[in-house]
């Protein structure tokens, strides 16, 4: 059976909504997508679509030593002996989220509906032959109905309007680790930076830059560090570690002095951003990789900056998982929280549904964006959309079971969360 169905009532209920579902355009609200001519270039086989940080952090956990890691990603070994080596821990790791979303892509776009040493050869040899221009139009826009995909950036750079929406990242403003970093963003931004309040003002002087060259929003990745617990502080006090940073007698990032730094330039840059009518989105939740912490992980901590700031858009991507609950309570609670869904639908496909169904009956609606692919390859894009488009899908059809929706209801509560409310938080204009 394909992903999401089932032989039950209820599953024939979603089964005709999906049908339904799958014809509504998207609005994809995280990503990593490479450009196409950076794909294209790319000599992609099917063991290559596992040495991205989510199925290969499965197959490390899994137990694949580092050598074995870099046997099965070495292009100049033969296909089939990479595959020998693959093969221990792909029997582990095909049925997370992370494989079923590459195995959805190769199945409805390549024709293949497993990977084995049998089809590894000929799989990898028809994603090349379809790796020709104009894949992504074919793939993102004909065969997903993805009709803008938010991509993630560290600085601002030039994409592809057809397909794509920038949201670059404050991060390096916010994240201050020695003076050297200072004068590299005074290269990179032709500005002088002698203190706080200078650097501050090239903050608003970015946003409002972005803001004219058509930005999603910024993002602030703060969590992958530390907990999310900003506090607001007095700028005599942030300035006093500001000058010992420029004079190079700063103790770090780490320290709690550095904390009161970066809780001062998280305010700034969230007022910055909102003044310019820029959504907010941070990193929450889960941490890509192995061996992360979880101490960023609750939203909780971030009440304070979300009462300082009551006209903000707060995009929590990932909305906090696995305190997805949590998240909840602040969607309810704040009219400034948006649950960003982008990454979860694969990290916990049965757990992500499970809290749709909680969410539906707690959280308005509105507050709600379905799908961010948060992913590299535009096949596992598309698999992962439709796995989302399942748990939307079921979570709906439970909805019409107990008659609280109409079957066009339910469509149009679809609608709202992959389509309409994204719109509205990101202010993309002609969709």
């Amino acid at each position: 059976m394909k992903a999401g169905q089932n032989s039950g009532t209820a599953g024939g209920l979603a089964a005709q909504l999906y049908g339904q579902l799958a014809k509504l355009p998207c609005v994809n609200t995280h990503s990593h997508l490479m450009s196409e001519a950076e794909r294209l270039a790319e000599p992609l086989d099917a063991l290559s679509f596992f040495n991205h940080a989510y199925p290969l952090a499965d197959l490390v956990s899994a137990g694949m030593p580092r050598s074995a890691v870099d046997a099965v990603f070495d292009r100049a070994r033969p296909l089939a002996e990479r595959w020998r080596i693959f093969a221990p821990y792909w029997r582990w790791t095909r049925l997370t989220g992370f494989s079923q979303c590459i195995l959805e892509g190769f199945s409805d776009l390549l024709g293949f509906s497993e990977l084995s040493a049998d089809t590894v050869e000929p799989l990898s040899e028809a994603i090349r032959a379809h790796s020709r221009p104009g894949l992504y139009r074919q793939i993102l826009r004909q065969r997903a109905g993805i009709e803008v995909t938010v991509l993630n950036m560290e600085d601002l750079v030039e994409v592809d309007r057809e397909f794509f929406l920038p949201l670059p990242r404050l991060n390096r403003f916010s994240m201050l680790h020695s003076a050297d970093q200072l004068r590299a963003i005074e290269r990179d931004y032709g500005a002088a930076i002698g203190g706080l309040r200078q650097h501050v003002e090239l903050i608003e002087r970015v946003c409002a830059q972005w803001r004219q060259a058509g930005v999603a929003g910024i993002k602030l990745s703060q969590s992958y560090h530390r907990r999310m617990d900003f506090r607001q502080r007095e700028f005599a006090e942030a300035e006093a570690v500001f000058k010992r940073l420029l004079n190079g007698d700063y103790a770090g990032l780490d320290t709690p002095e550095g904390v009161v730094l970066e809780d001062f330039l998280v305010f700034a840059c969230c007022r910055a951003a909102t003044a310019n009518g820029l959504a907010v989105q941070f990193h929450q939740g889960i941490r890509a990789g192995n061996n992360g912490g979880m101490e960023g992980c609750s939203p909780v901590p971030l009440i304070e900056l979300f009462r300082a700031f009551p006209e903000a858009r707060f995009d929590l991507s990932h909305a906090g998982y696995p305190y997805l609950r949590e998240g909840a309570v602040l969607g309810k609670t704040f009219a400034n929280v948006y649950l960003n869904m982008s990454w979860i639908h694969i990290i916990s496909p049965l757990g992500t549904r499970q809290d749709l169904q909680e969410w539906l009956r707690m959280v308005p609606y509105n507050k709600v964006l379905a799908f961010g692919d948060d992913l590299r390859h535009a096949e596992a894009v598309y698999g992962h959309l439709k796995m989302a488009r399942w748990n939307f899908a079921y979570a709906l059809a439970g909805l019409i079971e107990e008659g609280l929706l109409s079957e066009s209801g339910a469509v149009d509560v679809a609608r709202a969360v992959f389509q309409d409310n994204p719109v509205l938080l990101y202010g993309v204009e002609g969709l």
